[in-house]
């Protein structure tokens, strides 16, 4: 028994894959093929070491000292990579372009008599890949919900969702709300290779109907939108989503208060002050002292009235007319009205 080659497009297609990323962990962390695990044959500072002995002496000493370092863990390694394999799982083994790394895994499985592929040309290869399928065309009718800030689209998809609707959450990927504060309370996003990689995971899941998403800029946080997406966007269906100021305030504060702690704070404090040329330091001064009283909602109502309602009136205004209101301030109604009307696009040709 021998391990066989395999590439990223039959990789693609093939069923339950339990793919097993070789790679040092840094290297996992920064780019990876969603669903891999890593079992790492050099951990980052033996991966950084190696890399100083190929430059300083060579490829061959380089070689000769990452065998001494792995040759021990052999055993252990396999046993890791099988314990964690379900039964009738298609084992494969990447690297980081089809190297040693992933022939070296592979043939130790082999041995032993475990059947493996091995992933040509690696996580390169497969990136390449997504990139091309990024270029193709996909077969699915865009619905984008735009409208203020706080109108209830992120709620609207989540509840879009549970009707059994197809959506593309953006913000949710992203890690990031798409706002000045839109990372407040979530943590690190993912770096834009991981990022892309969701999104190629969730457009597979597409057929030829409507999947609903948010208006977005280029940007969420720091990650840019795949053109193939943004394009999306700027052509799909458009669902306007409107709201009363209160309800629009409560739910941003109610949301935000979710993931806030004394960091949060301060880091709140850092970002409205970054707001100073756009509203000046006197009314960024009142709005922090509101808000440190403890009136959170009033604090949000004058950021909504001044700052963002007029930035988002502006992109709503340049963008193509709405094809469907709703207003957000009852989200299951809202949802209700938009699955209904959904349900005719269907029959209508996709946009490209």
């Amino acid at each position: 028994m021998t391990w066989r080659e395999i590439s990223p497009e039959q990789l693609s297609h093939l069923r339950d894959p339990y793919l097993v990323d070789v790679r040092s962990p840094c290297e996992h962390v920064a780019e990876s093929i969603p669903g891999s695990v890593n079992v790492p044959l050099l951990t980052d500072d033996e991966r950084a070491l190696v890399g100083t002995i190929y430059k300083q002496e060579g490829e061959v000493s380089a070689r000769r000292y990452a065998l001494r370092i792995i040759s021990p863990k052999i055993p252990d390694l396999i046993d890791r990579i099988l314990a964690m394999r379900k039964s009738g799982q298609h084992l494969v083994v990447h690297c980081w372009r089809g190297g040693l790394r992933s022939e070296a895994v592979a043939s130790f499985l082999s041995v032993i008599g475990v059947d493996c592929w091995r992933l040509t040309g690696g996580y390169k290869a497969w990136r390449q890949q997504l990139l091309a399928d990024f270029a193709g065309e996909y077969d699915f009718l865009p619905v984008v919900l735009d409208g203020f800030a706080g109108v209830g689209k992120t709620e609207i998809l989540s509840e879009l969702s549970r009707l059994g609707h197809a959506v593309l959450d953006l913000e949710a990927l992203a890690n990031h709300r798409g706002s000045v504060f839109g990372g407040m309370g979530l943590g690190a996003q993912p770096t834009q290779k991981n990022f892309d990689a969701a999104v190629w995971l969730q457009l597979r899941k597409f057929e030829n109907e409507p999947v609903f998403m948010e208006a977005e800029s280029r940007k969420v946080g720091r990650l840019s939108i795949p053109n193939c997406v943004f394009d999306r966007i700027c052509s799909g269906h458009k669902v306007l989503v409107s709201g009363t100021l209160q309800v629009r305030s409560q739910r941003i504060v109610a949301d935000y208060a979710r993931t806030m702690n004394a960091n949060g704070e301060a880091n709140a404090v850092r970002l409205l002050h970054a707001l100073t040329e756009r509203l000046g330091a006197r009314r960024v001064a009142e709005v922090e002292q509101i808000a440190t009283a403890g009136d959170l909602v009033a604090a949000v109502e004058i950021l909504l009235v001044e700052y963002y309602d007029p930035l988002y009136a502006k992109q709503i205004a340049r963008s193509r007319p709405p094809d469907l209101e709703v207003n957000g301030d009852d989200i299951p109604a809202a949802a209700q009205v938009i699955s209904k009307w959904a349900r005719h696009l269907a029959a209508e040709p996709a946009l490209g």
